[in-house]
């Protein structure tokens, strides 16, 4: 969302989920699951980017929210055709 942690901690709930919600309707796809070319290209260019080719493996940390808190929840791996 491009907040920053001050702007965060001062926001009301009420404040941070209606730009939450606001943010996902907007980077959300119309189709569900479905990339347009022109993101596929834009995705496909980033990941190179960074210097992973075709047929990588990238992987992730996932947290879970505890109360106010992220606890790490584990390590999600995709495979880059």
């Amino acid at each position: 969302m491009g907040w920053t942690a001050e702007a965060v901690k001062r926001a009301s709930l009420w404040e941070f989920f209606s730009a939450w919600d606001g943010y996902v309707q907007a980077n959300t796809p119309a189709q569900k699951g479905k990339l347009t070319p022109e993101e596929k290209a834009e995705l496909i260019a980033d990941i190179e980017a960074y210097g992973f080719s075709r047929g990588g493996v990238l992987s992730t940390q996932t947290y879970l929210l505890a109360g106010l808190h992220l606890v790490p929840a584990g390590i999600v791996t995709f495979e880059v055709h």
